[in-house]
């Protein structure tokens, strides 16, 4: 089997492979925040976590890399996005304020 290698010029706008467009990532860099969550998070709780986003007017942007759902986000939104919480599952807000106790 022989293998073979194209090579050709990519324009500023073009993707690479395992890259995103100038545009796109200097659209990414107008927010000042991300989560990211795992490329096989539920289609239900991506949907509700967005709808929840949009229900509350948080501005973001959706971003899909191999791995990765990105919602890029400005600062101050966090309390309408999905966080990871102390039980390792994903929730759509932050984590309740009360501390923690290991020994409960």
């Amino acid at each position: 089997m022989t293998k073979h290698q194209n090579t050709h010029l990519v324009g500023e706008d073009q993707k690479v492979p395992d890259q995103q467009p100038n545009w796109l990532e200097s659209l990414r860099r107008n927010f000042d925040a991300e989560v990211h969550l795992p490329a096989d998070i539920s289609h239900e709780f991506l949907s509700a976590a967005l709808l929840w986003a949009i229900d509350n007017k948080v501005d973001f942007g959706l971003f899909q890399e191999a791995d990765e759902i990105i919602i890029a986000h400005f600062g101050g939104d966090d309390i309408y996005l999905p966080s990871r919480w102390f039980d390792k599952r994903w929730h759509i807000g932050l984590e309740d304020k009360e501390p923690f106790d290991p020994g409960d």
